[in-house]
């Protein structure tokens, strides 16, 4: 990984670096506080992380959060973090996060899986579980509540996101959007005075492709404003909706999804956009075109196997679904297949 210097870092650690807990302590500060550790055994000076981490503001109320570590610890860590919208993306390996009674499991090159966005309209508390041994490559871009109203783009669906706390949106990042995020990652190869200007623009092509994935995604089905949820119901249907990311839901409809979860049809439809940022039935039609298309991908299967993966019983209906959300016919992914 080449080097990443900027005037603007917050927090910067070279590559291959030893991190503690004061390292990790100092590289929050733009974004929360009260880092707390779940293990009494770990102390200052405990060797907890391998890697390079930086913090980097690239806007005022813009933070980009990077890490490429290898974990040396097993362990629980917590810390608050303050409001805001949080779009993260995994590039290498796994992580476990938890943001209040939201837990994510997110895993690099694994479609539906390996991003999210999720807002925070009030502060709470962030969890990651440590396993020693293990990588993560990521980002994370926070969006403070102000840098959302001062950019405009605080109205319609993005601000009902905002609102809604803890409403996360499995946001599927396209290629263009992994390989802004590797370059950022790998570090600006222009001259030094170039360096700020380079990293925001390609931060804001990110931000701009997962906010309008909340947009759009949602004002195309003309969805209502999103409904305030309890923890407990927040908790069971983020369950749900981890569990429809799998292939143990196809070829379920609605009202079986609804007997699944214990819920009327007509509460779930209403409640489940908290959880997912969008309706369930688009949320259900684009989780099965993704795993349709790492099936491509990998060589698994065929396009009419596809098409029955994703629920269609026409190809020519399946090929027409799937250019429209991924701007490319299924047949070309299986040519690159071979």
């Amino acid at each position: 990984m080449s080097e990443f210097h900027s005037k603007n870092a917050v927090f910067h650690s070279q590559p291959g670096a030893v991190l503690h807990v004061p390292d990790i302590e100092q590289s929050l500060l733009p974004m929360g506080e009260e880092y707390i550790v779940g293990d009494l055994g770990v102390t200052a000076a405990t060797d907890v992380l391998q890697g390079s981490m930086q913090v980097l503001s690239v806007q005022e109320g813009m933070v980009l959060y990077r890490t490429a570590v290898r974990d040396l610890c097993t362990m629980r860590t917590s810390n608050l973090l303050y409001p805001g919208i949080k779009i993260v993306l995994v590039l290498e390996g796994e992580t476990q996060l938890s943001y209040g009674a939201l837990r994510l499991h997110l895993r690099a090159r694994e479609a539906g899986h390996c991003a999210a966005m999720v807002a925070l309209a009030r502060t709470d508390r962030f969890m990651r579980q440590w396993r020693i041994g293990r990588h993560e490559r990521k980002l994370v871009l926070t969006l403070t509540p102000q840098w959302l109203a001062q950019t405009g783009v605080l109205h319609g669906r993005v601000a009902e996101f905002m609102a809604q706390h803890l409403a996360v949106a499995p946001w599927q990042p396209s290629a263009r959007a992994l390989v802004l995020a590797d370059q950022l990652h790998r570090g600006c190869p222009l001259p030094d005075h170039l360096h700020a200007l380079w990293n925001q623009s390609r931060c804001m092509q990110i931000v701009l492709e997962a906010l309008a994935s909340v947009e759009i995604g949602s004002t195309q089905e003309g969805a209502a404003p999103l409904p305030r949820t309890g923890v407990r119901q927040h908790v069971r249907l983020a369950a749900l909706r981890d569990w429809l990311m799998t292939p143990a839901a196809d070829g379920m409809d609605v009202a079986a999804i609804a007997r699944h979860a214990g819920m009327s049809v007509a509460h779930l439809q209403r409640h489940f956009p908290t959880v997912a940022g969008q309706s369930l039935g688009r949320f259900l039609r684009v989780q099965r075109l993704l795993r349709a298309r790492a099936a491509l991908e990998q060589g698994r299967a065929t396009v009419t196997q596809a098409a029955g993966m994703a629920g269609y019983r026409s190809s020519t209906h399946f090929s027409a679904a799937f250019r429209d959300h991924f701007g490319m016919l299924p047949s070309s992914l299986k040519l690159l297949a071979h």
